[in-house]
């Protein structure tokens, strides 16, 4: 990986649950919800991954539909996750990694604007699946942790 594709960011604890997220030029605050125990004042990590997602396939299919000349004015995305028992993505034909327990179910519903052909409409649909997020979230990462101790 070259420096240029390198991203880098770094997370501090705030107060009770919340926490900074800072990257090379901006700063986001993130908070759980009051359910969680935290206050509410900010987006939550699951909304930020969730925003992550679609911003991320919006910017993919804007910048291809330029290329390619596209009338694609716009792209809105809605997403919604909930976590689900594994029996029920089993019953519905999938073949989870984990045998039981709870996986993290994303619905993802792409709408395209503009004026576009039926061979335009399902190249931006295959193009959809080539968010970086997108296949990072769905199954090309892994993490290498490590850990430090600092006194206070």
């Amino acid at each position: 990986m070259s420096e240029a594709e390198l991203v880098k960011v770094k997370v501090k604890h705030l107060n009770n649950l919340q926490n900074q997220i800072i990257t090379e030029k901006h700063t986001l605050i993130t908070d759980e919800p009051e359910a969680s125990g935290g206050d509410e004042l900010a987006v939550n990590p699951i909304e930020l991954v969730l925003g992550a997602e679609g911003a991320c396939t919006v910017s993919v299919l804007m910048m291809f539909a330029k290329r390619m000349k596209y009338d694609l004015k716009s792209v809105e995305i809605s997403l919604t996750h909930k976590r689900i028992r594994v029996e029920e993505i089993k019953a519905a034909g999938a073949e989870p990694d984990n045998e039981r327990g709870y996986v993290h179910k994303i619905e993802k519903n792409i709408k395209f604007i503009g004026n576009l052909d039926e061979d335009q409409l399902e190249e931006l649909q295959r193009v959809s699946q080539r968010c970086p997020v997108h296949n990072m979230i769905e199954k090309r990462s892994y993490f290498e942790i490590s850990f430090d101790h600092a006194d206070d």
